[in-house]
């Protein structure tokens, strides 16, 4: 009887790890799409609204969810701090000390946005925001293909481990 429960616990645990696996890359899916959402608002209240960098950060934020709006709001927070710190650090360890689930080079393409925010004019910014956003959209269609193909392999291999080490303990 413990054996058998033994085993089931170990199918269990390894059938986890591997939803884990899925849960991580479909987390990435969502933040890069938050991201880019998150973007597009920075782009309108930058180009149209003409409102100033930490305002429009803030709006970014309240238009994100979940990681992707911790890291707007964060930078949003930093950067009407007058503590002389230039906004390509703030943008870099907010970037850096968000929960969000980036590969590196998603975090890559992000930190180029950084030196351009705040820094030229309305039109070179949004530009650059645009090219963001277009680039994160299409590094979220590559993740939404690796979650589709890997998300399987993940939850077959976790199974088939569970598996294999239950009969073997047996």
């Amino acid at each position: 009887m413990m054996r058998m429960l033994g085993a089931a616990l170990v199918v269990a645990g390894c059938g986890a790890l591997g939803l884990a696996g899925v849960c991580r890359l479909d987390g990435r899916v969502r933040d890069l799409g938050e991201l880019a959402a998150g973007l597009d608002v920075l782009q309108r209240e930058l180009g149209w609204r003409l409102a100033p960098l930490p305002q429009a950060l803030d709006g970014a934020a309240r238009a994100a969810h979940g990681p992707a709006a911790q890291f707007f709001a964060r930078c949003a927070q930093r950067a009407g701090e007058a503590d002389g710190q230039p906004f390509q650090q703030v943008w870099r360890d907010s970037l850096a000390s968000a929960p969000l689930r980036l590969a590196e080079g998603d975090k890559t393409l992000l930190e180029r946005l950084g030196p351009v925010l705040g820094r030229y004019d309305g039109d070179s910014q949004c530009l650059a925001l645009e090219d963001t956003a277009a680039g994160l959209r299409t590094l979220q269609g590559e993740a939404a293909d690796d979650r589709s193909r890997l998300g399987r392999v993940y939850g077959v291999l976790g199974m088939t481990a569970g598996l294999l080490l239950a009969i073997a303990l047996l």
